[in-house]
């Protein structure tokens, strides 16, 4: 693999990059849920707490419990994902299969979870 002027990328590059990569996924994943989680009620106005007493009842909420399983998934999964990475720096190929498998669900996860955050978020939109 090259980098563009030819020079030759190694192995210890690529892994490093995967693995940060696999980082941004997970810090992604649990910044989602936290943000979701403490700005619910003022972002969409829902919840005893909300702004300006514009309590609503919350539309949809299937969508947000679907959001919050999905990025879980996506943490567990990118944990489990440097996990294995980890062990193949130790042990050379022994762990390929279950960390890409790790790897493919955590950015699915996290991609399904942000959807679905979108969608509740414009399903309990004020006006």
């Amino acid at each position: 693999m090259t980098n563009g002027s030819s020079e030759i990328i190694g192995v210890e590059k690529r892994a490093e990059f995967f693995r940060d990569f696999m980082k941004t996924v997970l810090s992604l994943s649990t910044g989602a849920i936290v943000f979701s989680v403490t700005f619910l009620h003022d972002v969409v106005y829902v919840g005893e707490n909300s702004p300006a007493n514009r309590v609503l009842p919350a539309q949809r909420t299937g969508l947000i419990v679907g959001a919050w399983l999905a990025l879980l998934v996506s943490v567990i999964a990118s944990l489990l994902c440097l996990f294995f990475h980890a062990l193949s720096t130790k042990y050379k190929e022994a762990f390929s299969k279950p960390m890409t498998l790790a790897a493919i669900v955590g950015i699915l996860g996290l991609l399904a979870g942000l959807v679905l955050l979108v969608l509740f978020a414009m399903k309990n939109l004020p006006g």
